[in-house]
């Protein structure tokens, strides 16, 4: 009868992959999804504009840091630039969400049409000084690109 090999030891334990898989996802609940909570970010919050995006950030009631992202037909004419934008917009999000402080925050992103051809380490450069604008997280200490 053969014997099964031994599992790998990588160095975490088991719950550790869960919750460094939790701290980097994007689940539902952390989005703004309805036309009204959206428009009462846009009508209360403050906004400040960035090379690649447009934000606006408040404090936020629900438990955690939510996202809108916003992509417009006028501004990107075919769906496959909407998609990569929001894409990119996402993923800064999803890397920068541990830094956010003071509690849970709702953040609107407006995506420019200059994201099309900026580097995913250049949009999140430009999403942490935007935010920062917004004092939703600490500027960069770097203080620049990295």
């Amino acid at each position: 009868m053969p014997v099964a090999a031994p599992e790998p030891d990588r160095g975490l334990a088991a719950g550790a992959h869960a919750s460094r898989r939790r701290a980097f996802c994007f689940p539902k609940s952390a989005r703004i999804a309805s036309r009204a909570d959206f428009e009462a970010l846009y009508a209360t919050a403050p906004k400040a504009a960035g090379r690649f995006v447009v934000a606006w950030a408040a404090p936020g009631k629900a438990g955690e840091t939510r996202l809108g992202v916003a992509a417009a037909k006028r501004t990107f004419r075919d769906s496959h630039q909407r998609n990569r934008a929001k894409r990119l917009v996402r993923e800064s999000f999803r890397h920068l969400r541990p830094e956010f402080s003071g509690g849970p925050w709702d953040v609107a992103v407006a995506a420019r049409y200059r994201i099309l051809s900026a580097r995913e380490g250049d949009v999140r450069s430009d999403m942490r000084r935007t935010l920062a604008k917004l004092s939703a997280i600490a500027p960069d200490p770097a203080g620049g690109r990295p």
